[in-house]
């Protein structure tokens, strides 16, 4: 069976949702196609280069109107595949009753639905004058192309599952996105405590500062992209704080298994995989108790949900530095639920008894 997975993505970079993709497409032979491909991708992240593309050759414009131009785009498509795994709204467009499909959901965009306030919120009085009816324009043909069209939906997180339910009223089967388990190792507990993270508004590393702050004798590492409407918070951090920028696959394995320990706090992650990829280093997580991060970090067990603020931030990682290893078996039996070996198994059976049906 020749399985396409569309995404409207440039494959340049191994960021979260490019890995998922690519280890779909590992697990079922399927070809990924995409708005462009770079071949340099594998070498920073080698499982690329044993994936298929097909590469549109397309350069969409920046949002709002790159999601006009990529429904479009995949409108118009001519592909002669057995099955389609649609990844995103605009992607989803190629999507019609006729074609065996199912939809495999990151979240429903967030801008539209969950974060729609939030969005607004930040925007100028011009820009809310233009956003507030485009979005709602948007949201209105996203809901009705879905219920019209879709036939299947899975979703990355019982998080996203509810999302999916709130926004489509439909529900949703739930696929993990996977770690692959053999890469990681634990080298000891160094001298830092380490997040992964793009620095937007999105993700709290204000907080994850102010804690560190309260806690001069403690190292905080940040690999990530910073954008450039954040670039002041590496200018006012304390001099504990380290921001790496963003670093290649193996220099993140490395940060993995030398730190301490692991702090994330983002709002409302739709599922928490950097959580599992330092569990799978034997290394605790101090996680915002919300969103995926309840699926993936066993509280009390391979490390500890707190609420965002720094204070608890604070005392949080004060309690763990203290015998970070005594977290370290929990913290690989959970990562190991979340093996590649066992996602290619769940999603094969998935899609070939959609494929089937």
């Amino acid at each position: 069976m020749r399985i396409a997975i569309l995404s409207c993505l440039d494959f340049s970079v191994p960021g979260g949702a490019e890995r998922f993709f690519i280890d779909m497409a590992m697990a079922l032979d399927a070809t990924i196609v995409c708005l462009s491909y770079n071949p340099s991708l594998g070498d920073c992240y080698p499982l690329a280069k044993d994936v298929k593309f097909h590469a549109l050759n397309v350069s969409l414009p920046n949002e709002p109107l790159k999601q006009v131009f990529g429904m479009r785009l995949f409108r118009s498509l001519k592909l002669d595949y057995d099955f389609f795994i649609a990844t995103d709204d605009m992607a989803l467009r190629f999507i019609s009753n006729g074609r065996p499909h199912c939809y495999i959901m990151l979240t429903p965009r967030r801008a539209l639905y969950d974060m729609y306030y939030q969005t607004i919120a930040d925007l100028s009085l011009s820009k809310k004058l233009i956003y507030v009816p485009v979005l709602s324009l948007f949201r209105f043909l996203d809901r009705r192309f879905v219920m019209k069209n879709v036939s299947h939906i899975a979703g990355i997180s019982h998080n996203v599952r509810n999302r999916i339910w709130r926004t489509y009223q439909r529900q949703a089967y739930v696929l993990y996105p996977p770690i692959h388990l053999e890469n990681y190792h634990n080298r000891g507990y160094g001298d830092y405590w380490l997040s992964v993270s793009r620095i937007d508004k999105w993700k709290r590393v204000e907080n994850l500062i102010e804690a560190f702050r309260e806690m001069p004798d403690k190292k905080l590492k940040i690999a990530g992209k910073i954008y450039p409407s954040f670039k002041h918070l590496t200018s006012s951090a304390p001099p504990n704080v380290e921001f790496l920028g963003a670093v290649t696959d193996y220099d993140l394995i490395t940060l993995y298994s030398n730190c301490r320990g692991f702090v994330t706090m983002a709002i409302d992650e739709d599922y928490g995989l950097t959580p599992l990829e330092a569990m799978a280093c034997g290394k605790p997580v101090v996680a915002a108790k919300e969103g995926g991060y309840l699926e993936t970090v066993v509280d009390g067990h391979t490390g500890l949900l707190v609420s965002p603020d720094p204070f608890s931030i604070r005392d949080a990682v004060c309690r763990i530095d203290k015998n970070p290893e005594l977290y370290e078996k929990a913290s690989w039996v959970q990562a190991a639920r979340f093996d590649y070996k066992l996602f290619k198994e769940q999603i094969s059976t998935y899609v070939h008894t959609l494929a089937g049906a």
